[in-house]
């Protein structure tokens, strides 16, 4: 029987590995050369097909950012209840990050751990083409027409397997990554890849 102690620190390996297969994946260095020449012929056809957005193909300015305040005020459903872990947030010119998990004072039982995070960092590798990284037997890419009007894809990695129920995920914009994660103790997660898109787009409107 797993003690709340040993339970926290499982949640924090679990958010740990989980940005660290995320981080791993969202550049796919090993698909970017092959995946570079297919985006030449899209960007052609686009530019010949008036219903297709300027923008695309153009790096998404950084959002304006200057607090994890304002992202708390986006996902407040998210972070309801939690506070800011200071500690382990920071707002830079180009990379933000922001964690919300209860104070060990506030966790009497397991069902009380839970975290929400997110991550936003310029970034000008190239965005990933879900169908060359699945050869590349790299799966969790995934498309969607919000994400499709500004050159994106998003990428999801489930991590109901682990002790904390959740996922998260990164939408992937020209210039722009944006990752996010949530987890619970024995519930399932409330972030799922809609409201995924939902909130990273929010965001990078800011």
């Amino acid at each position: 029987m797993p003690t709340v102690k040993s339970a926290r620190q499982w949640m924090m390996v679990g958010a740990l590995l989980s940005a660290t297969l995320l981080a791993g994946c969202v550049p796919v260095g090993s698909v970017a050369p092959s995946a570079a020449p297919a985006t030449e012929e899209p960007n052609q056809a686009g530019a010949s097909e008036p219903s297709q957005p300027d923008e695309i193909g153009a790096a998404h300015p950084f959002p304006h950012i200057t607090s994890c305040d304002q992202i708390a005020a986006v996902a407040a459903d998210d972070v309801a209840g939690m506070p800011l872990d200071k500690e382990g947030s920071y707002v830079e010119q180009d990379s933000i990050s922001c964690v919300w998990q209860p104070t060990e004072e506030d966790i009497s039982a397991l069902t009380d751990i839970r975290m929400f995070t997110v991550t936003i960092t310029a970034d000008t590798s190239d965005v990933p083409d879900p169908a060359v990284a699945e050869q590349y037997g790299i799966k969790g890419y995934f498309t969607d027409p919000r994400l499709d009007a500004r050159g994106g894809v998003g990428l999801w990695l489930d991590t109901g397997s682990a002790p904390v129920d959740g996922g998260s995920g990164t939408v992937v914009v020209p210039g722009v990554h944006v990752q996010i994660g949530g987890g619970r103790w024995g519930q399932d997660s409330q972030l799922g890849k809609d409201k995924l898109v939902t909130l990273a787009l929010q965001l990078l409107d800011m």
